[in-house]
C-alpha cells in the first residue's frame, strides 16, 4: 500500500510530462469547446485562503481569462519575478497553454499554494480556417512589433 503511493504520482508525473513534450513538439493542442475552470493547487475554493499574489486576465483563441493564484509563504520567488511572470504571461499569444505550463510547474517545485483559471467563450467563430489563420498571424506581428517597440525603448534608456 504504502509503495503505491510513491510509484502512482512518479507515473503520473511521468505522463504529463510526456504528453506536454507531445504537446509542445507537435506544436498544437485543443481547448475545451464551452467555458471552463482549471485549479492548481489546494483546488477546494474553502481551501483557498488568503489574498492571491498573481492576478491577471488574458485571452487565446475565443476564451477570455481571468487567473488567480497564491504562492506559498515558503516560496522564494520575490513580487519582482512574481510580477516579471505575470508579464511573460500576458505576452503569450497562447495564454491557456503558457498558464497551465507555469502553474503545473510552480506546482511540481512546491512554490503554489492554490491558482484558478477561469475562461469563458467569448462569441461564435464562422471564419473559415484560412481567415482565423490570417487573424493569428496579424496578431502575431502586431505583439512582435510591440515586443520590438518595447525593446528598443529599453535599450533607450539604457544608453
Amino acid at each position: 500500500m504504502r509503495m503505491s503511493r510513491i510509484v502512482a504520482p512518479l507515473i503520473a508525473s511521468a505522463a504529463t510530462a510526456l504528453v506536454l513534450t507531445t504537446v509542445e513538439a507537435q506544436g498544437f493542442y485543443t481547448l475545451p469547446k464551452d467555458d471552463f475552470i482549471w485549479r492548481w493547487g489546494e483546488v477546494n475554493e474553502g481551501q483557498q485562503h488568503g489574498m492571491a499574489d498573481i492576478e491577471l486576465s488574458g485571452s487565446e483563441s475565443f476564451f477570455q481569462c481571468d487567473l488567480t493564484a497564491r504562492m506559498r509563504i515558503s516560496s522564494s520567488r520575490s513580487p519582482s519575478e512574481i510580477r516579471d511572470l505575470e508579464m511573460q504571461l500576458r505576452q503569450r499569444l497562447d495564454f491557456i497553454y503558457a498558464v497551465s505550463e507555469y502553474m503545473n510547474y510552480l506546482e511540481q517545485t512546491r512554490e503554489l499554494q492554490w491558482a484558478t483559471l477561469d475562461c469563458k467563450r467569448q462569441g461564435d467563430d464562422n471564419a473559415s480556417p484560412e481567415q482565423r489563420a490570417d487573424r493569428e498571424s496579424e496578431a502575431r506581428d502586431k505583439m512582435l512589433r510591440e515586443l520590438e517597440r518595447r525593446r528598443q525603448r529599453q535599450q533607450r534608456q539604457n544608453d
